[in-house]
């Protein structure tokens, strides 16, 4: 190799390491950030603080202005995750365990509240909710954030599925299972890991949704993402630092988590 070549490599190479550097730093800045301001004790959101604490986190868990849509997103968050394996499960099923027609238009169809823009379906689901007296109620709310997940579910199941061979429940039924004890002993046991990935996975979408809320909440439900909303709108409560700091860290874990099953599924 030529000694122009070699400098063209290793020019490339720097540079492209000051490109993943950046964009690295651009990712994780803003969080790291919050977590720092969140430990201020000024009035006002500002940095460099001017003094240092706790009292954020005092206020928020003192506070029923935050303690209320804390609890009512973590109450509706769990029940949409549990609406979304309910939905979710049976449909990869017969995806991917049944010879129903239009398969595949069936899987596109599962993800279209992930691929249309959120106004725009959050208008059309308004429409629907309306019809049936479900606009500002908590079945309404938890009804969509489980349509909001079922994507995950389907995306993360049927990732699992794909390697996950139907011979093992071949094997079942020549052993003398029925066909549900092959589909729940084996399959379901097997795709396990996924499934509480989705789950999982379910509960983030529900618990930081901020766009569908406004449509469909009405006045009287307060999610944390709109009483976050209308802080930052109408003030600069730095209490929301506090928030802010708490969700990066348990969404980095939730996020952490699943990672950390599918690796221990491979194992398996």
């Amino acid at each position: 190799m030529s000694g122009a070549l070699r400098r063209n490599e290793r020019v490339l190479r720097v540079a492209s390491g000051f490109v993943i550097g950046f964009t690295i730093v651009l990712v994780i800045a803003p969080a790291l950030l919050t977590i720092l301001l969140s430990f201020s004790d000024d009035a006002a959101i500002g940095f460099p603080p001017k003094s240092w604490g706790v009292q954020n986190y005092v206020d928020l868990f003192s506070s029923t202005k935050w303690l209320d849509p804390l609890m009512l997103s973590l109450q509706l968050s769990v029940g949409g995750a549990v609406i979304a394996l309910v939905l979710g499960v049976p449909t990869l099923l017969a995806l991917h365990r049944s010879r129903v027609p239009f398969r595949g238009a069936i899987e596109g169809w599962s993800l279209v509240s992930m691929i249309l823009p959120g106004a725009v379906y959050a208008v059309a689901m308004y429409g629907v909710f309306q019809q049936f007296g479900l606009n500002g109620t908590h079945v309404g709310l938890m009804l969509m954030y489980g349509i909001l997940a079922v994507p995950m579910v389907v995306i993360l199941g049927s990732a699992a599925l794909r390697q996950i061979s139907q011979e093992l429940e071949l094997v079942a039924y020549t052993l003398g299972a029925r066909r549900f004890r092959a589909l729940f002993g084996v399959t379901l046991r097997l795709v396990l890991p996924a499934m509480l990935a989705s789950a999982l996975m379910a509960f983030i979408t529900g618990f930081e949704e901020a766009v569908f809320i406004n449509f469909l909440g009405g006045p009287g439900l307060k999610t944390l993402p709109k009483a976050i909303s209308d802080s930052v709108m109408y003030g600069s409560d730095p209490t929301i630092t506090a928030i802010s700091a708490i969700l990066v860290v348990a969404t980095s874990i939730a996020i952490a988590l699943p990672m950390a099953l599918s690796r221990e599924e491979k194992r398996t």
